[in-house]
């Protein structure tokens, strides 16, 4: 915090903090960060949004201060930093728990910044937070919404929409859970990121959320809350009423946006907004053009789907589901798809995206290292969430990248503390946890889930992948043994199949519904890579250049690509019967790949990172080159974003800039 007598001017008629832009503040939490605003992003009508880079000696890391309007201060200095204060305590409160809830935009510091404006010296309360990169798509709720609809015609699918309910409830569940009611759950208040399966949505903007039970008397005179998606006891200001079913009527509200892409209490004013509120009579979903085929030819469900909705959004609070979960409980039956449903969506939804690069400019990838190399740890597997943080399994077993510092996890229920082998992603927050005496777990931020045994308790799981509930592979090792592919198809463990010439397995990664590539190295001192198909029980080996080893891979489940990577800049496109084989300049030893949803490959060799585009025949090309030497051990790709970490724990991350 800068003294009076250092302070910048902020000149009179400066409403959004111009003069901010540029500008470092120094933190008063952490000795030796400072965080340089680097542009306005945003202005509410308490705050001015900045994009920022917070910058420590672990590393740099994108972020977004909000920064107290002066205005608001000069008039009522109590009023502001009880706004910040009420933001801080909120949202500081979920961070207690390692890992915390994903659903729930993360407090990094606050901090305050002394101005001089209008004359005399002035305190200016700000607070840093989670930078959340939205995409192609949109960064918020409203806008992914509105992408969907003019790009697909359609708002979100059923799959779709459930996703992002579950995300949101869970979030306000978490919210709740610490005795906060957030009273303003809009679209333009969920953030959003990742693409597919790595999408994640966030609850943000908790400048009028209070503790539960508090009044007006004690904590001040605040907003009402967004016409059209705040409770009736909110505007009616009945502080007595207002609780956690208040945010329930918001989520509803906000679930028929998602699928309709249109206002559940359509107005022109506050008031007739207030009004339809207050009214028993509701829309139907089924009245928008714009619902999902997939869900419009199920009329029972659309139904359902509305009585619900109704119940929600009940002038009586009482009447509303108790919480984010019991609402999830009750749609999630009606928002139900299989397969064929599944592959129909996501079909459109990536031909949505396809056409963007034609029709927009982009700058290359802009890196910055989050995470300097260094550190003592050794990650053995990392799992990677949409929004660039992960949990990963080390030597000192599970620790926790927030996205501005490594935290341990929590370790202590764990069934195999000292034996964990794997981490792998099932669910935004969610993950498999696996390793010695055949044993898996749940694990997320709610704690430790169901506890699975392997057929063989003398194997240890190494490498995970797919759905436990539906069809998934695990690779199992055992002392003098050549290693074995597993399979649960259903809950029921499928015959194992043996890999009766390799010697080590170093990588597994889906290509289809049914279908992995496995990769390694061979007991001959060769590299291989095969197909299996667990259901068939089949395994069938690709036709690739002979290396010393093969020691990555990664696929897209959807479109049925895959790419190996391995010793000597050897590479492989794996699309139908034929692979597409190339070789990275230099031929260095690639030790880490990813693919993103629009088939862009990002491979890693020592202190570099490759890209190869999706177009048959594409070279490899360097988009990022330092002097690290440490080798990476795992490479996220999603659109327009890319992260990559070394064995000691060192992370960097590119973002692809659009420019018109």
């Amino acid at each position: 915090m800068k003294s009076p007598a250092s302070q910048r001017t902020v000149p009179a008629d400066d409403d959004v903090l111009s003069c901010f832009e540029g500008e470092t503040l120094e933190s008063t939490a952490f000795r030796g960060t400072t965080l340089t605003l680097t542009r306005r992003i945003g202005a509410g009508g308490m705050s001015i949004a900045f994009l920022a880079v917070r910058r420590t000696a672990q590393g740099a890391a994108p972020v977004v201060v909000k920064v107290m309007r002066p205005f608001v201060m000069r008039q009522s200095a109590r009023t502001g930093n009880l706004i910040v204060l009420k933001e801080a305590v909120a949202l500081g409160r979920l961070n207690e728990t390692v890992p915390p809830t994903p659903f729930v935009v993360r407090l990094i510091e606050t901090g305050s910044s002394w101005v001089e404006f209008k004359g005399a010296p002035l305190e200016l309360p700000w607070l840093a937070l989670e930078y959340v990169g939205g995409g192609a798509e949109g960064t918020t709720l409203h806008e992914r919404v509105h992408y969907s609809v003019v790009r697909t015609g359609f708002a979100f699918d059923p799959l779709r929409a459930r996703h992002a309910v579950e995300c949101l409830a869970i979030g306000l569940d978490a919210i709740h859970a610490v005795g906060v009611v957030h009273r303003d759950i809009t679209p333009a208040n969920v953030l959003c990121c990742g693409f597919g399966r790595d999408e994640i949505f966030k609850i943000a903007d908790f400048g009028i959320a209070r503790p539960a039970g508090a009044n007006n008397h004690t904590f001040g005179v605040v907003p009402l809350g967004t016409p059209g998606y705040a409770a009736p006891e909110q505007v009616e200001m009945a502080p007595e009423l207002v609780g956690n079913q208040s945010d329930i009527f918001s989520l509803a509200a906000v679930t028929f946006r998602m699928l309709t892409g249109e206002d559940y209490f359509p107005s022109d004013t506050p008031l007739e907004a207030v009004l339809a509120a207050r009214s028993e009579k509701r829309r139907s979903i089924t009245e928008s053009k714009n619902l999902a085929p997939e869900l419009a030819e199920r009329p029972s469900a659309c139904l359902s789907i509305d009585e619900l909705l109704a119940r929600a959004t009940s002038h009586d609070p009482r009447l509303r589901p108790p919480t984010g979960s019991a609402f999830v409980a009750m749609l999630a039956p009606a928002l139900r798809g299989d397969s064929a449903v599944s592959q129909r969506t996501t079909a459109r939804r990536l031909k949505s995206i396809s056409t963007d690069e034609p029709q927009t400019l982009f700058k290359g990838y802009q890196f910055i290292v989050r995470c300097e190399p260094g550190a003592d740890r050794v990650v053995r597997s990392v799992a990677w969430d949409g929004d660039g943080r992960c949990l990963v399994a080390s030597g000192d077993g599970l620790e926790f990248w927030n996205g501005t510092g490594w935290e341990r996890a929590a370790n202590e229920a764990l069934p195999l503390r000292d034996g964990v082998r794997f981490v792998q992603r099932v669910g935004a927050g969610r993950w498999l946890v696996g390793g010695d005496q055949a044993t898996i777990c749940e694990y997320s931020a709610r704690g430790i889930g169901s506890v699975l045994k392997g057929p063989d308790p003398r194997a240890s799981f190494t490498h995970a992948s797919g759905d436990m509930n539906d069809l998934a592979v695990l690779v199992a090792e055992r002392a003098g043994e050549p290693p074995l592919l597993y399979a649960i198809a259903g809950g029921h463990w499928l015959k194992p199949a043996q890999l009766s010439r390799a010697d080590s397995v170093n990588a597994l990664a889906r290509i289809g519904p049914e279908e992995w590539l496995v990769v390694g190295r061979a007991k001959d001192g060769s590299g291989f890579a095969v197909r299996y198909q667990p259901t068939l029980w089949e395994i069938h080996k690709e036709r690739l250049p002979k290396v010393r080893a093969y020691l990555d891979a990664s696929g897209v489940v959807e479109t049925g690509v895959g790419v190996v990577v391995g010793a000597s800049g050897s590479t492989a496109r794996v699309v139908d019967d034929e692979p597409w084989v190339s070789t990275v300049p230099g031929s260095p030893d690639l030790s880490a790949v990813a693919l993103d949803a629009g088939g862009r490959a990002f491979a890693a060799s020592p202190g570099q990172l490759w890209l190869q585009m999706a177009a048959p025949g594409s070279e490899w090309r360097s988009v990022w080159r330092e002097s690290w030497r440490v080798p990476f051990v795992s490479v996220h790709a999603d659109l327009g974003v890319v992260r990559a970490m070394t064995v000691d724990g060192a992370i960097v991350e590119g973002r692809q800039e659009q420019v018109a």
